[in-house]
């Protein structure tokens, strides 16, 4: 028997609850787990570089560190070993009533399932952290792991779901950086305004992507930065 290849995968999600914002975005970090100490420890050191000594969110960027937020995304490009995939999605066309029993809560972990399964590789074996938020149902995260087991047993995948469970952030610094580059692709995609330290950022990102925008397809394969716009389609998925 071939062994598993072990990863973990953070998760968190931008504009879910932004009614004046198009899109919301689901994005996850995935990184080998035999890599997570050390991806830690780099990702602490940039925080002493730069007294940083706060929680990292999106929503709290300051243009007082503008160069520990340019450095950041710097460590996540040149890290051959961080991946980031997200689903952008347009919340106008998500027919609740119709598909999703009028439950929007539903809807979000159906998007969340929309976003893992095709990053559920053969011989490989996850470990899934999401963001703890509040719910009404408090066995979501639990359905979505059995969703993504049963998506596993259905297309014979050769891998499996090991854990899957909701932490507080605030614990967790790579939890910390996919709020972040979740946060900066939900604004990218939403916002215009060219006079903010957020804009600059993400500017920096995307140019060094070596893309011109966000609110684009990726091809599956590709791994690094890979985003996926979500279409009004329900029974047929990328």
């Amino acid at each position: 028997m071939i062994n598993q290849e072990i990863f973990n995968i953070y998760c968190d999600e931008s504009r879910v609850e932004n009614p004046e914002e198009k899109y919301m975005v689901i994005g996850a970090l995935i990184v080998p787990r035999r890599d997570k100490s050390r991806l830690v420890k780099d990702f602490n050191g940039l925080c002493a570089k730069h007294d940083f000594n706060y929680e990292l969110k999106w929503t709290k960027t300051s243009d007082r560190f503008l160069e520990f937020y340019m450095e950041l995304i710097d460590l996540f490009i040149n890290e051959g070993s961080m991946q980031f995939r997200c689903i952008i999605v347009d919340k106008s066309a998500v027919n609740y009533k119709k598909f999703h029993n009028d439950d929007k809560e539903l809807a979000f972990f159906k998007f969340y399932y929309l976003m893992l399964r095709q990053r559920l590789l053969d011989y490989k074996k996850y470990y899934i952290s999401l963001d703890k938020k509040p719910t009404r149902d408090k066995n979501r995260a639990r359905a979505l792991h059995a969703y993504l087991e049963s998506y596993i047993l259905l297309h014979n995948r050769q891998c499996s779901v090991a854990h899957l469970q909701a932490y507080n952030s605030h614990e967790n610094a790579l939890l910390q950086v996919v709020d972040y580059l979740t946060g900066l692709v939900g604004y990218a995609v939403n916002t215009v305004d060219k006079n903010t330290i957020k804009y600059t950022i993400a500017k920096y990102c995307i140019n060094k992507l070596g893309r011109n925008k966000l609110l684009s397809n990726s091809p599956l394969e590709e791994s690094k930065f890979n985003t996926f716009i979500w279409k009004d389609l329900h029974e047929k998925s990328r």
